[in-house]
């Protein structure tokens, strides 16, 4: 019997060690920065979630934001920075995510308000192409406040997603060893605003923010590309996307609308300008229109942004230059 023991202990104290040195690695290496609160909160690796990594930041921040930008990834050339600057007493956090959808939107506002903050000016950016996918809903990876999960369950998923796939970099983050390339973007993001690419007390980033990047090695790299067919061919008419938004959506977009009449919100909807050039269905942009008013802003389809190929690096993303041009023109409007 006892020689039984000691082997049913060796057996399972061996799992145990391994399991144990996992969990103390994972949570040392902390890649969802879900144990600690860190300086500065910023997207480092291309499994976390944008948006999961900008609600630790906002909610372990002492700023005194009172003004927000949300929206997808497109946001990210719209500087808080710049903003700030041109609306008078505007303190902004740049709050957008990847691939956000309406539901997620709505969540982080009424965040903001539970937080006890006010709104007093937010920009948003709707895309035609994924705000309103799958009925708006928050994306299941975005942070806990937003899912319906336990914060037991959000780290739990975050411990699983990581091992589920454990590659040679997430085995080089775990020993803390330099790692390159896609899974490592290591953006930096500003202190206080949260834009991404820049320090907004660089005293040149305004002035560089009006440029239009067209020197001969980007051309030549956009071409490449389109070479290569990474470039979708666009509709020589003006088309239109079929109409997107659900009744469960316009309920989100009715419950944004009443946070803006409670915080009496100068906002701006910004329908933005997608490579693809198609346009909201007719019956969405009314609806749209009649929610928001005077204050929505489209830029979508066919016009002197996205007639020009060059306007996008990857075709997805736009460059910053633009989102200065719709946030000079809405604001003078």
């Amino acid at each position: 019997m006892r020689k039984f023991l000691l082997h049913f202990f060796a057996f399972i104290s061996l799992p145990s060690i391994i399991i144990t040195m996992l969990i103390v690695l994972y949570i040392l290496a902390d890649p969802y920065m879900d144990f600690n609160n860190k300086t500065n909160f910023s997207w480092k690796y291309s499994f976390q979630e944008l948006g999961d990594i900008a609600t630790k930041k906002l909610i372990n921040s002492e700023g005194n934001y009172n003004s927000f930008i949300l929206g997808s990834s497109r946001t990210v050339g719209l500087y808080a920075c710049y903003l700030n600057k041109t609306i008078k007493d505007a303190r902004f956090f740049h709050y957008g995510n990847c691939g956000e959808t309406i539901g997620g939107i709505k969540e982080k506002l009424e965040l903001v308000d539970s937080l006890g903050l006010k709104i007093e000016n937010v920009f948003i950016y709707l895309d035609t192409d994924n705000t309103f996918l799958e009925d708006g809903n928050c994306r299941k990876s975005d942070h806990y406040l937003f899912t319906n999960k336990t914060k037991f369950d959000y780290v739990k998923s975050h411990f699983l997603m990581f091992y589920n796939n454990l590659t040679k970099d997430k085995i080089k983050i775990l020993l803390h060893k330099e790692i390159s390339g896609e899974i490592f973007p290591n953006w930096t993001s500003d202190s206080v605003t949260n834009d991404s690419y820049h320090n907004c007390q660089d005293p040149k980033i305004l002035s560089e923010y009006s440029k239009i990047r067209n020197d001969a090695e980007f051309i030549n790299y956009i071409d490449s590309l389109k070479s290569i067919g990474f470039y979708s061919k666009r509709p020589t008419e003006q088309q239109y996307k079929n109409p997107q938004i659900s009744k469960e959506e316009e309920m989100m977009l009715k419950t944004i609308k009443s946070l803006f009449n409670k915080h009496q919100t100068n906002y701006f909807i910004v329908i933005t300008p997608v490579f693809d050039q198609l346009k909201f269905n007719k019956i969405d942009h009314d609806l749209l229109l009649e929610i928001f008013g005077s204050r929505l802003f489209d830029f979508s389809g066919k016009n002197y942004f996205t007639n020009y190929e060059y306007n996008y690096p990857d075709e997805r993303h736009f460059q910053p230059y633009i989102s200065k041009c719709i946030a000079d023109s809405v604001l003078t409007k």
